[in-house]
C-alpha cells in the first residue's frame, strides 16, 4: 500500500511515500507521538515504519487527528489533497488550542495514493511537527503555541 506524508507548514516543504505500511502507522492513534524517517526540503522517499514513543521523550510527530476520506471513485491528487488538508486543518485548534494560522507549530499528513486508494484506504493521519523538524519532549495538546 502506498501512503503519502507531507508538511503543512506555509506550503508543502517535502513529501514522504511510505510503501508496504504495516505495523505502527496503521496504528496511530491522536495523541500518539513517533518519529520516522526526517525529511526537510523538497524530495521523495520511501519508509516502512514509524517508531512510537512516549511524548515526553524526544520526538518528531504528534498525532493530533485521523479521519477517513469520503468513500468514492478516485478523484485524483488535486482533490485529495484538498480534502487532507482542509481535514486536518479544520482539526488543529481543537488540539492544540490556536488557530493554525497563529501557531508556531507545523503539519505533517499520512494519506493514500492513488494505488492504496484504489484498495479502499482513506485514512488520513494529521501530526503536530515543530517547523524546523527539530525533536521536541512533551505534548502540543492544549499548548496554545
Amino acid at each position: 500500500m502506498r501512503w503519502i506524508l507531507t508538511s503543512l507548514a506555509t506550503s508543502m516543504i517535502g513529501i514522504v511515500v511510505l510503501v508496504a505500511c504495516q505495523g505502527n502507522v496503521f496504528h496511530l492513534k491522536a495523541g500518539d507521538c513517533y518519529n520516522s524517517v526526517p525529511f526537510s526540503g523538497e524530495y521523495i522517499t520511501e519508509v516502512g515504519d514509524v517508531e512510537l514513543v512516549k511524548c515526553d521523550e524526544p520526538h518528531e510527530r504528534e498525532v493530533y487527528a485521523i479521519f477517513d476520506l469520503p468513500d468514492s471513485s478516485w478523484k485524483g491528487d488535486d482533490y485529495v489533497w484538498e480534502q487532507v488538508h482542509t481535514g486536518c486543518m479544520a482539526r488543529f485548534e481543537e488540539f492544540v488550542g490556536i488557530e493554525y494560522k497563529l501557531s508556531a507549530l507545523g503539519v505533517d499528513t499520512i494519506f493514500p495514493l492513488e494505488e492504496s486508494w484504489n484498495m479502499g484506504d482513506r485514512i488520513v493521519i494529521c501530526s503536530i511537527i515543530e517547523e524546523s523538524y527539530s525533536k521536541v519532549s512533551g505534548s502540543a495538546k492544549g499548548s496554545k503555541r
